[in-house]
């Protein structure tokens, strides 16, 4: 057995490790398929942060999301930032202007971390939380969430977060991968290691919040780095999969591109600035499965996708060679198919495994979110995503050598 061989049977065997892992630690937690209790007359007061920037198409959609809650009035209340916007997004707001819910502030351009910060100073809420101006909430997903901390006590708290309203190919595409990230982040929770905490409807207690020094700028991904430093400080976060949260998904295979190599690339970032973190016990399943996995799997995805690339363009070579030395076949022999034929090298059987698997946790995040997902999504997903991602990875490898910081849009 080559060392080619023996490689790629490690890497699927890590990966099968962590699905297993992931599927392991799901079962475990009884939280996601018991029925979730009312709040009993206890509504902790809360206070939902909308940055900002050129959100003119959507924001409005986003704030009228909001005010739908199914919430006590006098406990919820809204802060718009507009974070310097040189569109529309101003004459938006103001719109809103007149309702004592909402609060708007206005501030020079300085990112997502300078504006969540600016709203933290102006709210004395028990609970803080961040929707990004292109998402949209259910009705009932702040008391879903609000029951969740209340229920476990964490001091933060993550939505399942689906596309919203998909009608082109690759957003369609991105229904399963949100599904598939549905179950990830309820394994993770009840793994305690959690360690990105989205924009679309994440909620914080607000005194955790400014006693570990609020938001940073953290390479365009300052998601991760505010759940990476209430993990240092072992502070739970956990997670409510009822509550849906719609978001505006990359309507393009280049925009999607560009979101991912971002993501990809404050993730590794964000690695090297907690690297004290990685294989550390002290930090349970976070510190030595859960980031190592996922760091392993970047890797994995671009030796593998080479090892494809290679042997396909072996084969093209090969043809090249015969037709170059015996012509073309005025006659050639149709290939056949065998049904009893199946690969079952360990590698093959191993890639079986996992794509079973896959299929089986995509299935199960659907269920817990209560969603529909497109006929063709996971068919797509999954022809389409391995040979699209390893671009972004790719992408957001050789930037992060460089420390090259991938552009917001």
């Amino acid at each position: 057995m080559d060392g080619t061989v023996i490689a790629t049977n490690i890497l699927l065997f890590l990966a099968l490790y962590a699905e297993v892992f992931l599927l392991l630690a799901f079962l475990e937690s009884t939280q996601g398929a018991k029925a979730n209790k009312k709040i009993a007359g206890k509504f902790p007061s809360v206070a939902i942060v909308v940055p900002c920037f050129n959100e003119e198409t959507t924001v409005a959609g986003t704030i009228n999301s909001l005010l739908a809650l199914d919430y006590p009035k006098s406990k919820l209340s809204i802060i718009a930032v507009n974070d310097g916007s040189t569109d529309g997004t101003s004459a938006v707001l103001a719109q809103f202007s007149n309702d004592p819910r909402i609060t708007v502030l206005t501030k020079e351009n300085g990112g997502k971390h300078s504006a969540m910060n600016l709203a933290l100073t102006k709210t004395t809420a028990d609970y803080i939380g961040c929707l990004d101006a292109d998402s949209f909430v259910a009705p009932d997903a702040l008391k879903t969430s609000m029951q969740c901390l209340l229920e476990t006590g964490a001091t933060a708290v993550t939505p399942a977060i689906l596309v919203n309203k998909p009608t082109r190919i690759i957003e369609i595409i991105q229904q399963a991968e949100y599904a598939l990230s549905v179950f990830i982040r309820r394994a993770f929770a009840s793994a305690n290691a959690v360690f990105i905490t989205p924009g679309p409807f994440s909620l914080f207690k607000r005194d955790v919040l400014k006693k570990i020094g609020g938001w940073k700028h953290a390479h365009g991904t300052e998601d991760m780095e505010i759940a990476m430093r209430l993990q240092q400080h072992h502070f739970t976060i956990t997670n409510s999969p009822r509550t849906r949260v719609f978001t505006t998904a990359p309507k393009t295979v280049r925009a999607l591109y560009k979101q991912r190599v971002r993501w990809t690339y404050g993730f590794l970032m964000n690695m090297w600035d907690y690297r004290n973190m990685l294989g550390n016990r002290s930090f349970g399943a976070l510190g030595t499965i859960v980031l190592p996995s996922a760091l392993i799997s970047i890797g994995t995805v671009l030796y593998l996708t080479s090892l494809v690339v290679i042997y396909m363009l072996n084969r093209i070579w090969s043809m090249f060679i015969k037709v170059d030395t015996v012509g073309i076949a005025m006659n050639p022999a149709l290939p056949t198919l065998d049904p009893f034929f199946i690969n079952t090298t360990s590698a093959a059987l191993l890639a079986y495994v996992l794509i079973g698997i896959a299929l089986g946790l995509i299935w199960t995040g659907k269920r817990l979110s209560d969603t529909k997902l497109h006929p063709a999504a996971v068919p797509l997903y999954m022809l389409a995503y391995c040979w699209i991602a390893p671009f972004w990875l790719g992408g957001a490898l050789i930037r992060a050598s460089f420390r090259a910081q991938a552009p917001w849009r």
